[in-house]
């Protein structure tokens, strides 16, 4: 049976890799392939990409790498952020019990205690989005103990692979802008006016129960999921049910910047070799850069494991 996807995007239990989704792009004009690795962008710190046969040879083909993001841009982002958290305060004196009803005070109150262990005072002046990124800091923290148990041991295995591409002199590039920086949810949510700051804190603890739930069914199905790629078995990644209603309801996330990244791509690899590491979910279905590429007459085939 095919599993439900409920949406959050990142983790998994540590153990030593030996798949991967890397695909070999060819044709179309190509003088020399170009590569493709669809990662899950929080893998354990066990997974080093260099132990991989097959990303090392493919690696050596390359002359240069693209990842998803600028990794220069990490301070200008910090910075982003920053600019907006030295105004988590409500202004002009302000307080959360001047925001809220008594009866929306007392929700907030006890789900502060019940999730935070916090006895929350009406005269604490956060902003409301602040209630809202600590809960799902919990949310997110809880099913990381419930999965994969006090492993803190995380990393992004797209930086070993950009690292990797220092070391060897590659050339650097990156598919998003810094535009990027405007959509993400802690900067849209800190400029958020505080009426709808509430609306959706409150809404959010109206739902609790249910958003807590898809969450922690969400993270488990994540986890199963990335068996699939220590196995390098994309095919049933690729058929997981719900990708459909995943890409539907993130159009910014998953169509938009493909389709901004598919020339990037293309005037990448006629310039020279590439590889290109980015999360594996911009690889499926019709919408993907795989599909998109094949549109346009590149051969793309994945690169299977050789078998001892």
């Amino acid at each position: 049976m095919k599993k439900t996807i409920l949406l959050i995007i990142l983790a998994i239990t540590a153990i030593t890799a030996d798949a991967q989704f890397l695909f070999r792009v060819s044709g179309n004009g190509l003088k020399e392939p170009s590569y493709i690795l669809g990662t899950i962008h929080t893998l354990p710190s066990s997974v080093k990409i260099g132990s991989i046969p097959e990303y090392v040879e493919a690696e050596a083909k390359c002359r240069q790498l693209y990842a998803e993001s600028d990794t220069s841009a990490t301070q200008i982002i910090a910075d982003a952020l920053a600019t907006e958290k030295e105004n988590v305060f409500l202004p002009d004196g302000k307080t959360i019990g001047d925001l809220l009803t008594p009866e929306q005070f007392d929700l907030l109150k006890t789900w502060v205690k019940k999730v935070l262990n916090k006895n929350l005072s009406p005269r604490n002046n956060l902003k409301p989005i602040n209630y809202l990124l600590f809960f799902n800091r919990a949310i997110g923290n809880e099913a990381m103990k419930t999965y994969y148990g006090d492993n803190n041991g995380f990393t992004k295995i797209d930086m070993d692979c950009i690292d990797r591409a220092v070391k060897r002199g590659m050339t650097l590039g990156h598919l998003d802008d810094y535009a990027i920086v405007e959509k993400m949810p802690e900067k849209l949510g800190f400029s958020m006016e505080i009426d709808a700051q509430v609306d959706s804190l409150v809404s959010f603890l109206n739902n609790y129960d249910k958003i807590h739930q898809q969450a922690m069914d969400a993270w488990k199905v994540l986890s199963e999921s990335m068996d699939y790629w220590m196995k390098g078995d994309y095919e049933s990644f690729a058929s997981m049910e719900g990708w459909d209603a995943f890409i539907a309801t993130n159009p910014l996330d998953i169509v938009s910047r493909n389709e901004k990244w598919l020339p990037l791509m293309k005037a990448a690899m006629s310039k020279a070799p590439t590889m290109f590491v980015i999360g594996a979910g911009h690889l499926v279905e019709k919408e993907g850069v795989i599909a998109k590429l094949r549109e346009t007459g590149y051969k793309v085939k994945q690169v299977k494991i050789k078998k001892n």
